[in-house]
């Protein structure tokens, strides 16, 4: 890929860039009530009319609210999540991050080494983009381990592991410093376990909270991955990710908080989530589409991953 890295600046005038670096704190508050409302729905709907159906739609529901959730995890490592900064890390971490057993303590300079060296061999998430294209048998695997919560065994215990494996000098520092990196999510677990069990049954919470956590949340990763950085041109940072096309139901199943416009998020880090359409229309408006990498739908992008 080429060196120069292209500026915000490069692309829109002062007047866009301010437009599209507008923070919305109560966007931010009626997507995390949004995103926790539909979650309980989805508890409340399999509790009341237990059946194979509710179940279904149920992890479904939860999951992709859950990966919802990372996404504003992803905004708050940029700062973007609200205009305060503490209340930006506190919101992310214990209504976002911690929930779904991530950090944004460790996922921001991991996350932002990223950008910084995007698809080069210093980006940490080559991995996930280098072996594309594969094959459709390779990737029909791939996504049997995802639903049968193979993936999301292997994510979860390789973290836990990770974390107790942390070193120190001495056991009583070494507890420290593992209580340090895994309180927020056993506190805020504690507090959905108690929850769920006061006004469910406590088993919802392995069954509603946890499986779709390791099974539905895990696809979604997945496509999301490759619909980012997969097999696209990688020339310049106008191609070095995509942009992916959705319509709303499959936003709101799998791409939610507008994380489809991948490219604009890149080129515009400074940009919150629901100004990206806007960022995304201003490029087209100013002739940059020919360069732009584009995908009419998740439907094509998988077509090219498994063309191997």
């Amino acid at each position: 890929m080429e060196s120069s890295k292209i500026r915000p600046s490069d692309l829109l005038d002062k007047f866009q860039l301010s437009e599209i670096r507008q923070k919305k704190d109560l966007r931010n508050i009626l997507a995390l009530l949004f995103d926790w409302g539909t979650m309980i729905f989805g508890f409340y709907i399999f509790f009341i009319y237990p059946s194979l159906l509710t179940f279904l739609v149920s992890v479904v529901l939860i999951g992709s609210r859950q990966f919802a959730l990372a996404v504003l995890v992803h905004d708050g490592a940029h700062n973007l999540l609200f205009s305060n900064s503490k209340i930006n890390d506190f919101m992310s971490q214990w209504f976002c991050a911690y929930p779904v057993f991530q950090d944004n303590r460790a996922y921001r300079p991991y996350h932002l080494k990223h950008h910084r060296f995007t698809e080069t061999e210093d980006d940490p998430d080559l991995s996930l983009s280098s072996p594309f294209p594969i094959t459709k048998k390779s990737f029909a695997r791939k996504v049997l381990r995802d639903l049968l919560g193979i993936t999301g065994y292997k994510r979860y215990s390789s973290t836990l592991y990770s974390i107790l494996k942390t070193e120190a000098d001495n056991p009583i520092e070494k507890l420290k410093r593992i209580w340090f990196k895994i309180y927020g999510f056993l506190i805020t677990n504690i507090i959905i376990f108690s929850l769920i069990s006061y006004f469910t049954h406590w088993s919802l919470f392995f069954l509603l909270w946890w499986l779709p956590a390791f099974t539905y949340y895990s696809l979604i990763i997945r496509i999301r991955n490759i619909a980012e950085h997969c097999v696209t041109p990688g020339k310049t940072d106008f191609d070095n990710t995509r942009t992916t096309k959705a319509s709303f139901i499959i936003r709101f199943l799998m791409a939610p908080h507008r994380v489809n416009y991948h490219l604009e998020h890149h080129l515009f880090m400074m940009c919150p989530w629901y100004n990206l359409p806007k960022a995304h229309s201003m490029m087209i408006e100013n002739g940059y589409e020919d360069k732009m990498c584009l995908e009419n739908s998740y439907r094509n992008v998988l077509a090219k991953a498994v063309s191997a």
